[in-house]
């Protein structure tokens, strides 16, 4: 508050770049817990599959598994420059993983929408590019 009046004083630059830096920090650790979300869903994939009539088999207990790993690793790497261009990438495996349990189509729609709620908040909070470029920044 300034002296004369009963206004809060406005925020300096340095304090605006602060509160970036801290949104920015925030924004990629809840992209980052989204991805581990998304791994979890996926390892929870094959015993749907195995009550099906085609079985599990070994192939698709690789992919599965496969993609955990790089849903977790993609996690991981959320506070580099390229994560989200990785986080962004993965999701269409995600969703695609609907071909052998057809209720995972939602369940990988719900996940990528709330992926693009966190990528639009960032854009509208730390000011970063909009459009199709939000997916890689």
């Amino acid at each position: 508050m300034t002296e004369d009046t009963d206004e809060p004083a406005e925020p300096t630059e340095d304090q605006i770049a602060e509160r970036q830096v801290r949104v920015n920090r925030a924004t990629r650790g809840a992209l980052a817990a989204v991805l581990g979300l998304e791994a979890f869903a996926v390892l929870l994939v094959p015993r749907a599959i195995a009550q099906t009539p085609t079985g599990l088999g070994g192939l698709r207990t690789g992919l599965l598994v496969g993609l955990a790993a790089v849903l977790v690793g993609a996690a991981f790497v959320q506070r580099r420059r390229w994560g989200i261009a990785l986080g962004s990438l993965v999701q269409a495996p995600f969703v695609a993983v609907g071909v052998w349990v057809h209720a995972f189509f939602v369940v990988g729609v719900l996940f990528v929408a709330v992926w693009l709620y966190l990528l639009n908040l960032r854009h509208d909070l730390v000011g970063t590019p909009g459009g199709p470029r939000m997916l890689i920044s």
